[in-house]
């Protein structure tokens, strides 16, 4: 295999295990630290924020500094963040690290997506990027399988672990080739792709999508408490774990199904399978009812990956791939934000989580006809 393309996907369990460090130990941490659950919420949340925040920035540094030099420069950041925490038991230390952190996975994510859509065999970078994030997706349940027994060993190992594996990554990442020099006048900037249209639609198409299973991952153990009546979700928290399996496993069955099956057909054809199943789940209230709709919605939200990302991979030159990418994995991150907080809301505020539901299925239909609009104009250059 292409030296390059292996470390894109050996990145993936990188970047996975650094991203899910905290949840697997999270009570132990803290009792460490002596914090409470909202200082535990910033303290992983501010990865994750730095992370989407950083989508749209890492894509211009990805064009500017090139393959290698964005790999080189994201690990150097995740070693910085990670060393941090391991100072000591000081809650300040951990969210410092973690949000350096972010700017380091933000960087990994970009790099990695337009490593594997430059060097992949032609007509196959879809494939391998929806690879990438199934391995993504299932390195998260290794960091639940792993952490515990390294938290075992001393609590810095759950900092210096990433550490070492990001050393490791350093060494290969030397060796990595940068993308070919695009042609003259070939660069888009931020601004021309920000009024690119169809650029707007994968993205909306994505944030329905990655947004919509981050969001029942976060939710189905509540979802599936209101539907049973029951005041705690804790002994549903393996419905979540179900979700992330599920999506990890459809990011890469949906890989190899872009071999055969164009692009543009999964890309609709899963926004029209959501649709329904936001309908449905807003409707839904058997307890085994709402957990088959959610992982059937978990599995059509994860499915359209590759589909969407080499759609969007083959509107730019290598030059400016980086900042395509960046834009649309934003709204993807952002909608995974707004919905996880619209269901929240939904809940304290109208008093049931159905009306999250409701209001998916609408933006769902009307992104879907937009992208009906849209893609069919570029349909002979994206298929």
């Amino acid at each position: 295999m292409n030296p390059d393309i292996l470390f894109a996907l050996l990145n993936g369990l990188n970047l996975s295990i650094i991203i899910m460090n905290i949840p697997p130990v999270l009570s132990e941490l803290m009792a460490l630290y002596g914090g409470t659950y909202m200082q535990m919420s910033v303290l992983i949340g501010a990865l994750l924020w730095m992370h989407a925040a950083m989508q749209i920035p890492a894509g211009l540094i990805v064009d500017r500094l090139g393959l290698r030099g964005a790999h080189i420069l994201s690990l150097v950041c995740l070693c910085v963040g990670n060393a941090l925490p391991a100072i000591g038991p000081d809650l300040a230390w951990g969210i410092a690290g973690r949000l350096i952190g972010g700017v380091g996975t933000g960087l990994g994510w970009l790099a990695t997506m337009k490593t594997l859509a430059v060097w992949a065999p032609s007509g196959r970078a879809g494939a391998y990027q929806a690879f990438f994030a199934g391995i993504f997706s299932l390195g998260s349940i290794l960091a639940y399988l792993l952490l515990p027994w390294i938290f075992a060993a001393g609590w810095r190992w759950v900092y210096l672990t990433p550490v070492v594996l990001c050393l490791l990554m350093l060494v290969p990442a030397a060796g990595l080739r940068s993308a070919p020099p695009a042609p003259a006048g070939e660069r888009l900037s931020l601004g021309r792709v920000a009024t690119m249209k169809v650029a707007w639609v994968l993205g909306l198409y994505h944030a329905l999508s990655y947004g919509s299973m981050i969001s029942l991952g976060s939710w189905v153990p509540s979802l599936l408490a209101e539907a049973t009546g029951l005041e705690s979700a804790a002994s549903l928290a393996w419905g979540g774990a179900l979700v992330m399996l599920v999506s990890g496993i459809s990011r890469i069955a949906g890989g190899f199904v872009i071999f055969r099956v164009p692009p543009l057909v999964v890309s609709h054809g899963s926004m029209i399978a959501l649709a329904v199943l936001f309908a449905a789940l807003a409707f839904a209230g058997v307890p085994t009812a709402v957990l088959t709709l959610a992982i059937a919605a978990a599995w059509f939200g994860s499915f359209n990956f590759g589909a969407l990302f080499h759609l969007a991979s083959r509107l730019a030159a290598a030059g400016s791939l980086g900042t395509l990418l960046g834009f649309v994995n934003f709204l993807g991150n952002l909608g995974a934000v707004l919905f996880t907080l619209l269901f929240g809301w939904s809940k304290d505020t109208l008093g049931s989580f159905t009306w999250g539901f409701a209001f998916l299925f609408p933006l769902c239909a009307m992104t879907l006809i937009g992208g009906l609009l849209t893609l069919k104009a570029r349909k002979s250059s994206c298929i």
